[in-house]
């Protein structure tokens, strides 16, 4: 994994989200392409993410705080059956050097933040719509969203499976928003986090993991209905134009030192500093 990453996104060229907007509200649907990895050796089954897919889900948080603040309130949905989201991918993490995993997890935590803080900042309200799976790093991606709504069904949940299935912590914040954010009992919160098969329906919200639960039957209807109580709640100011983000022009020079059109990066690797 020593190739360079490339963080320039176009909307038109996303493989991995796809964003409807219809008004004050966004649909955002998490449709990850398994054959779409920055690097060779996995496929991002199940909707598992690498660093490919946040670069994408960055760059349309972005979009949505300066090319269109009209929206007030944003679902996140995946448009894969039987699951919301898998996580980080296993395969690309254990092939990945440890720099990039830290990287890697430095820059999810960011894109997180970013979204979780709209609502202050920008005036727009995230809603995680979890239907199936929600396990790992899938969970923290909610966890992020200002609410959290999951279908009652024998196949939605959501889990933090890492400590019994990995023996390793959580990576994105999601011990924190358990038990700060949502004010999980730290001893239910203890349980959850070593029950690998996670925890579902009416417990789940028992618990404080969702602040919603509805039968699959009506669970769309709901969540259109609960995306319409925060657009009247909201005080957002009503903006019909935003700043659209052109493209940058960036060049990178043999030595790896990076110019765009207003600033110069200065690379020195034996000395590990950055200018």
């Amino acid at each position: 994994m020593s190739k360079i990453i490339d963080f320039r996104v176009d909307p038109n060229n996303y493989r991995h989200w796809r964003v409807d907007y219809d008004g004050a509200i966004a649909n955002l649907y998490m449709d990850v392409d398994e054959d779409g990895g920055l690097f060779d050796g996995y496929q991002l089954k199940l909707n598992s993410y690498d660093l490919g897919v946040d670069i994408e889900l960055n760059d349309i948080v972005q979009r949505m705080r300066f090319e269109h603040p009209e929206v007030k309130v944003v679902v996140m949905r995946s448009a894969k059956d039987k699951v919301f989201c898998a996580g980080a991918n296993i395969r690309m993490l254990g092939g990945a050097a440890h720099s990039h995993k830290v990287n890697f997890c430095k820059f999810t935590n960011e894109t997180r933040n970013a979204f979780e803080a709209a609502e202050e900042e920008s005036g727009q309200k995230y809603i995680a719509a979890v239907k199936g799976a929600c396990a790992g790093g899938g969970y923290e991606l909610a966890l992020a969203c200002n609410h959290i709504m999951l279908t009652d069904d024998s196949q939605s949940s959501v889990a933090l499976p890492e400590v019994p299935l990995l023996a390793v912590l959580p990576g994105t914040g999601g011990l924190t928003r358990v038990t700060d954010k949502r004010k999980v009992r730290r001893d239910l919160a203890d349980i959850f986090c070593a029950t690998e098969e996670g925890v579902k329906g009416k417990r789940a919200k028992d618990w404080k993991l969702v602040d919603d639960v509805f039968k699959n039957s009506v669970f769309d209807e709901k969540v259109v209905e609960r995306a319409n109580e925060f657009v009247a709640a909201s005080s957002k100011s009503e903006v019909e134009a935003g700043i659209k983000l052109n493209p940058l022009q960036r060049k990178i020079d043999e030595n790896g030192n990076v110019a765009y059109s207003c600033v110069e990066v200065t690379i020195d690797r034996e000395g590990r500093t950055a200018t």
